[in-house]
């Protein structure tokens, strides 16, 4: 085993996918030290996907001038750097998302650098990379490790204490917490302004039913018209511990607030804040909008995790009909194991 691992993170700057590199970054960081680096690309056209999926899988790069393939590249991707090419220098390049896997491949082949891709292959070869990882694929390859769940950026034993200092530094050691992470318009879920309003009127009569406070967060997809109506009605209410609203100044709140908080709400928009929720090992309750349109790929996401009892789906009209005690009792399955750590036992055969 080497002393150190250099490393490589492809970025599309999406969220959820930068969430899913980290996450294999802190798993590596937890067998070994591991220095990184990130490289943030954009496929200059989506429609390219095909041929780029078509050149890798037939092998043909191995018979162009390297010079050449390095502007290939360019053709194909916006990179936020000059000196890409110089990707010899990693140990592991890792990426996630579709847009990323076609460059994690053609990078790792043409320096000969180990690789790892964390998402469905969509029909690239398993062979280009040296390991693919997936909560959602069904690949049978060798090289292919199933997770329950993709590992967050921050180990649940971080996400405790961040959680605990929280709770002590605004004097809530005593008090019954809840989070409330709410997204906005977007995987296929629109809220109306009217939902807004009663996802907040309803957790405040919920919490106040059941002896509980609230830790409330939105986020660049809540928007200003929707943050407003949110702040409104939750900014100065006693039922809310605290609260961080975006636009008006954001807060990175999150794992602190699933630290401390007992049960979790969050918008079905936000694929990266329900991973870190479950991660955390906290019930998790999903709020629904009426207006869904469900992206086969996301919903098959989300439906396994309910069929595991990991989640539960709420409509934001049904808040009421909320029983906590006996959901925490009788539904949920909780993950016993941080993915962090799952991960990282399976890693380290590799490593």
């Amino acid at each position: 085993m080497n002393n150190e691992l250099r490393l490589l993170i492809i970025s599309d700057k999406k969220p959820g996918h930068v969430s899913g590199s980290l996450g294999v970054l802190k798993s590596m960081e937890s067998i070994i030290p591991v220095t990184y680096e990130i490289l943030n690309v954009r496929l200059w056209i989506k429609g390219a996907r095909p041929l780029l999926k078509s050149i890798l899988n037939s092998g043909i790069l191995d018979r162009i001038p390297t010079y050449v393939q390095h502007k290939l590249i360019r053709m194909f991707y916006k990179i936020d750097t000059r000196s890409f090419t110089s990707t010899n220098y990693f140990d592991w390049i890792v990426s996630a998302g579709g847009d990323t896997s076609f460059l994690n491949a053609w990078l790792a082949r043409l320096n000969g650098t180990k690789n790892i891709y964390c998402s469905s292959l969509r029909g690239l070869d398993p062979e280009l990379f040296t390991i693919t990882t997936s909560a959602t694929s069904t690949s049978t390859a060798p090289n292919n490790i199933r997770l329950i769940l993709a590992p967050a950026p921050v180990s649940r034993k971080t996400i405790t204490e961040q959680g605990s200092a929280f709770r002590a530094e605004h004097k809530l050691q005593n008090d019954r917490l809840w989070a409330v992470l709410v997204g906005g318009d977007g995987a296929g879920y629109i809220y109306s302004t009217t939902e807004m309003q009663d996802l907040a009127n309803g957790l405040l009569k919920l919490a106040h039913i059941n002896g509980a406070r609230l830790l409330v967060t939105t986020s660049r997809r809540t928007g200003i018209k929707n943050e407003q109506i949110l702040e409104a009605i939750l900014g100065n209410h006693p039922q809310v511990a605290y609260a961080a609203f975006f636009n008006n100044k954001p807060e990175k709140v999150v794992a602190s607030y699933l630290g401390a908080a007992e049960v979790v709400f969050c918008t079905a928009d936000s694929g990266s804040m329900i991973t870190e929720s479950m991660a955390a090992g906290k019930p998790l309750y999903l709020l629904q909008p009426e207006s869904i349109k469900k992206t086969p790929f996301y919903h098959s996401f989300l439906q396994g995790h309910i069929d595991g009892k990991r989640l539960r789906e709420i409509n934001i009209s049904d808040l009421n009909s909320i029983d906590i005690k006996s959901d925490t009792k009788n539904h949920f399955e909780l993950l016993e194991q941080d993915p962090v750590a799952e991960l990282a036992e399976k890693l380290k055969a590799w490593i």
